[in-house]
């Protein structure tokens, strides 16, 4: 496949050595009044990785997460902490709880990466808070940019390809009362793979353990 005529150009428009702002590409077009706010997510340090969640003890810790919107940004959209709100991009909808934070920037929003699920993922049982109080930005993040020249580039650093994580506009919307309290979009519970057997409801690590020094104590 012969490779689109500007490609050459995008990477030598953006292939500095050193780093310098541009408009993020996936602005192109976008009508900024209607996506007022700038999403981003961060990673925990407890949650890393999804695969995290195989960790009883960091799962006391973090296993759902919320937006984070300026307290005066939220009070503007009628968000009270602890409310749930639709995060609408151009591409995708999603339904989240909120806390109101004084040290965020006020036209930016963000959350953890890493601790949403799908019901049922990871062995978890499928009303894990992971899958009915946590979300991703994902759902909201265009894998293509629009299209240029008959051609759609990844929505990526040109350079390095690297997700487009904070190039993501939105709007915040409060969501109606009379709405269930989970997190959306929800998708049918992951069926567990053959041969795995179902979580412990009740951890007991080291029981064996302890058993084997009382005996030897004895």
């Amino acid at each position: 496949m012969v490779p689109p005529p500007d490609k050459r150009q995008r990477v030598e428009t953006y292939f500095d050595p050193l780093p310098f702002w541009y408009p993020p590409l996936e602005e192109e077009g976008l009508d900024e009044g209607a996506f007022p706010l700038h999403a981003v997510t961060q990673r925990p340090m407890p949650m890393y990785h999804s695969w995290g969640s195989q960790n009883a003890w960091l799962r006391q810790i973090l296993a759902r997460n919320s937006l984070y919107i300026a307290r005066q940004t939220a009070e503007a959209l009628g968000l009270a902490d602890g409310d749930w709100a639709w995060v609408t991009s151009p591409t995708g909808r999603i339904r989240v709880p909120v806390r109101l934070m004084d040290g965020v920037e006020a036209g930016t929003v963000w959350t953890w990466n890493a601790i949403g699920k799908r019901s049922g993922a990871w062995n978890l049982s499928t009303d894990a808070p992971e899958g009915t109080k946590g979300f991703l930005l994902n759902h909201l993040i265009s894998e293509l940019l629009p299209e240029r020249n008959g051609y759609r580039h990844a929505n990526a650093d040109p350079v390095t390809g690297q997700a487009a994580w904070y190039d993501l506009r939105v709007r915040v919307e409060k969501a109606p009362p009379k709405e269930r309290a989970e997190t959306m979009p929800r998708f049918p519970a992951q069926a567990m793979p053959p041969g795995v057997e179902p979580p412990p409801a009740i951890l007991r690590t080291g029981a064996a353990f302890r058993s084997a020094s009382r005996g030897v104590r004895s």
